[in-house]
């Protein structure tokens, strides 16, 4: 693995780390404030990481102990200032009621590395949807 794809595995290991253990102030620190971020959860497409940011209170749950928040099988390819991954999301807890949950979702990144470091300039958070 070169330094590249090194520092953005990293990147996005501080953002699953941040978004696990509940630090807001940090989960979107590695991301462009002006990207675009497509998400399983209506309203489906951000334009910014305040507008990201804005919605969190309508869709986190309120979990009891530990999350899961884990990226699965995650690939990592950069050239000289962009550079791409994408792999699975393992995401978990317990409700308050007790009940718990568990799900596997798509996830892709694109970013762009600017002044030496790597940024998130397009997330991409998705789940088939089942035909029956």
């Amino acid at each position: 693995m070169n330094p590249d794809e090194a520092a953005i595995r990293n990147v996005l290991d501080r953002w699953a780390e941040a978004t696990r253990e509940g630090r807001q102030d940090e989960v979107l620190a590695h991301h462009q404030d002006d990207l675009v971020i497509f998400d399983v959860l209506s309203p489906l497409r951000y334009t910014s990481a305040a507008q990201y940011r804005d919605s969190w209170e309508s869709w986190q749950p309120d979990a009891l102990g530990p999350l899961t928040f884990a990226l699965q099988d995650l690939a990592v390819e950069a050239g000289a200032d962009v550079g791409y991954a994408f792999g699975l999301l393992q995401c978990g807890g317990t409700l308050p009621d007790g009940q718990t949950f568990s799900d596997t979702v798509r996830i892709t990144f694109c970013l762009r590395k600017g002044d030496g470091q790597w940024k998130v300039a397009h997330q991409h958070v998705s789940k088939p949807i089942e035909r029956g």
